[in-house]
C-alpha cells in the first residue's frame, strides 16, 4: 500500500504569516505618533507672515490716505455750472466735494470819465465760497456722475486759485 504524504499546501502555511505580518504592520500604524507637530508649526509660521505682511499693507494704505494732499478740481456740469473744489471722494453713483467754490457775476456800474459820457454797467465775476446762501449748506456737496461733463485740475498759477487762498487767508 502506497504511503500518502500529507503535506500542507503552501498557500495555506503562508497565509497564517502574511496575516500576522499584516497585523504587526498595522499595531506599528496605529502605535505611531502622528507627526502633526511640523505640520502644525509651519501652518503657524505661515500664518504669522500673512498677518505681517496684510498688517503692514494695510498701515502702507492708510497712511497714504491720510495724508494725500487734494488738489483743486474744477468740475463741469452738464448745466454750465462750475465747482472749484476739492474732490474728496468718488464712487460709482456720485462724487462729493469738499470746500467748494463757484463763480457768480455781478453787475457794477463804472462811473463815465468823461463830460456827456454815460455811466456804464459792467458784469464781474466772482468767486463765491460754498454755505453763504440762504439755506446754508454744510458738509460736502455731492453730485450725481451723470450730471458732470468733466473734472479737471485747477493749475497752480491760476487766478481761481490764487483767489481762494486769498479768500482762506482772510
Amino acid at each position: 500500500m502506497p504511503v500518502k504524504k500529507t503535506t500542507k499546501p503552501r498557500a495555506a502555511t503562508a497565509r497564517p504569516v502574511k496575516v500576522a505580518e499584516e497585523l504587526e504592520d498595522f499595531e506599528q500604524f496605529v502605535a505611531r505618533k502622528p507627526r502633526s507637530g511640523r505640520s502644525k508649526i509651519w501652518i503657524t509660521l505661515t500664518l504669522i507672515i500673512v498677518i505681517i505682511v496684510l498688517s503692514g499693507a494695510l498701515v502702507f494704505l492708510s497712511q497714504g490716505n491720510l495724508n494725500k494732499e487734494y488738489k483743486y478740481k474744477a468740475v463741469f456740469l452738464d448745466n454750465g455750472q462750475v465747482y472749484f473744489a476739492k474732490v474728496i471722494k468718488e464712487d460709482a453713483l456720485n462724487v462729493y466735494l469738499d470746500e467748494v467754490y463757484y463763480i457768480q457775476t455781478e453787475q457794477q456800474l463804472v462811473p463815465a470819465t468823461e463830460e456827456g459820457a454815460q455811466d456804464q454797467v459792467i458784469e464781474v465775476p466772482i468767486l463765491i465760497k460754498r454755505g453763504a446762501e440762504l439755506h446754508q449748506p454744510q458738509g460736502m456737496l455731492q453730485i450725481n456722475r451723470s450730471k458732470i461733463t468733466s473734472i479737471e485740475e485747477v493749475g497752480d498759477d491760476s487766478e481761481v486759485l490764487k483767489e481762494i487762498t486769498r479768500q482762506q487767508s482772510l
